[in-house]
């Protein structure tokens, strides 16, 4: 009886907490090699599931382009063979988290090492400065100002 008591409990509380609980998501386990393919999208698939019920989900864009960066790193190290292509992947949903959270840094240093990945050192730097330039206190004067000088 007292089980029975314990499970409804928990059963409302999580009633209580409503889609912000339902949306939590585990981070992507970095330290696990996914040696297959299928491993890699069993992995993957709850963000992908988030995403499809809400679109708008930043922590899950954040979490899948991450996974398709770490499958790519583990792909230049000779680990994953079926992840060639997965560095062009992971800039769409990270390109997504920062255009719905502009104040997630871990979107916008994962989308960094994308850019840096590609060869694009050019978009990489706009990345870092669109990040200093979302997360500074505003009291702090921007990159910009900060190379150029200050306005007198």
């Amino acid at each position: 009886m007292r089980a029975l008591a314990a499970t409804a409990a928990v059963l409302v509380t999580l009633a209580a907490a409503g889609p912000a609980f339902a949306q939590a998501l585990l981070p992507f386990n970095t330290q696990r090699l996914y040696l297959t393919e299928q491993a890699f999208a069993a992995a993957i698939r709850p963000y992908q599931q988030a995403i499809q019920a809400n679109a708008n989900n930043a922590a899950a864009q954040y979490w899948l382009g991450y996974a398709y960066l770490t499958a790519y790193r583990q792909y230049l190290v000779g680990l994953a063979p079926y992840a060639a292509g997965y560095l062009a992947q992971a800039e769409r949903p990270l390109t997504e988290a920062v255009r719905i959270n502009p104040r997630l840094v871990e979107a916008y240093v994962a989308l960094q090492h994308v850019y840096h990945l590609m060869g694009d050192d050019a978009r990489a730097e706009e990345v870092v400065l669109k990040m200093m330039e979302q997360v500074r206190p505003k009291h702090l004067p921007t990159p910009k100002e900060q190379i150029d000088g200050p306005r007198w």
